[in-house]
């Protein structure tokens, strides 16, 4: 007898697997439903069914999530989108005008300003950032750059230059509702940058002061009060020179505005109204 490990075992072994295999693998015969018994019913149903499970799966799975990011309004009007776009809305005006005197003086970033390039302030907005402003009167859209700070009137929250309120339609009538989001230099939506914004701390302005006597007083007050008071040289739109009285140094948005409704409670009787903004 030969030995279980001869090679003639070995092919005779293989040659039942092989067969047992081919058996197992071997495709049924297609029968019509309903006849045939229950095991044949079931031989023709399975692969069908399970066809459609697998279907019914691949759709499900590579159809894209309804997405609704959550959003964060600030008391200041603005919108955050989650870790996306800062939206907000509000007026909007523009400066840049032969009369008003604001061309080819520095802004707020050390530019130069120029009335025909496609700039806007905004008063807390990193500088360089850039926002995408949509007329919502016109629905006209223009992609601009922030390097300067304002607007310093109640109600508004842009100044556009000259050149983008000419491109949104606002020129003729001087001021427009908008809505504005940050974007990056190609016009695709994109959160604030958080390293630029901490370098750039809040401030409260207080008023906007020509006289000496009353600047002095405005800040010794200030001072006896909320401790650090700093003054920035500026010039008002009728081109008279100005001191902007400021408070603190605030790293976030909420400190500022705790502050600044101290101050609104302290000077209520003076008609003052302190606004939020950036130290540069």
């Amino acid at each position: 007898m030969l030995s279980p490990f001869h090679p003639t075992n070995w092919s005779q072994a293989c040659a039942s697997w092989i067969h047992e295999i081919h058996i197992a693998f071997d495709p049924p015969v297609p029968v019509e439903p309903g006849k045939g018994g229950f095991l044949r019913l079931m031989r023709w149903s399975t692969p069908r069914v399970a066809g459609l499970v697998i279907l019914s799966f691949t759709l499900h799975c590579t159809r894209p999530p309804a997405y609704t990011p959550a959003t964060n309004t600030s008391r200041s009007g603005g919108t955050s989108l989650g870790a996306q776009a800062y939206v907000e809305e509000g007026m909007a005006s523009w400066y840049g005008g032969n009369d008003d005197g604001f061309a080819g003086r520095p802004t707020a970033s050390g530019e130069i300003f120029d009335p025909e390039q496609y700039t806007c302030a905004h008063r807390t907005l990193p500088l360089g950032s850039f926002v995408e402003v949509e007329n919502l009167d016109n629905h006209r859209r223009a992609v601009l750059r922030v390097n300067d700070r304002g607007p310093f009137i109640k109600g508004r929250i842009l100044d556009l230059s000259k050149r983008g309120a000419q491109d949104l339609g606002i020129l003729g009538h001087g001021t427009s509702r908008v809505r504005l989001r940050s974007v990056d230099a190609m016009g695709l939506p994109t959160a604030l940058d958080p390293a630029a914004s901490q370098a750039d701390p809040f401030v409260v302005q207080v008023a906007s002061l020509s006289d000496p006597k009353n600047i002095d007083a405005l800040t010794r007050e200030l001072e006896n009060t909320f401790g650090v008071v700093s003054l920035q040289s500026a010039v008002a739109r009728n081109g008279q020179a100005v001191k902007r009285v400021r408070v603190g140094s605030y790293t976030t948005r909420q400190d500022a505005e705790q502050a600044a409704e101290q101050i609104a409670k302290l000077l209520k009787d003076r008609g003052v109204e302190p606004f939020i903004t950036r130290q540069h």
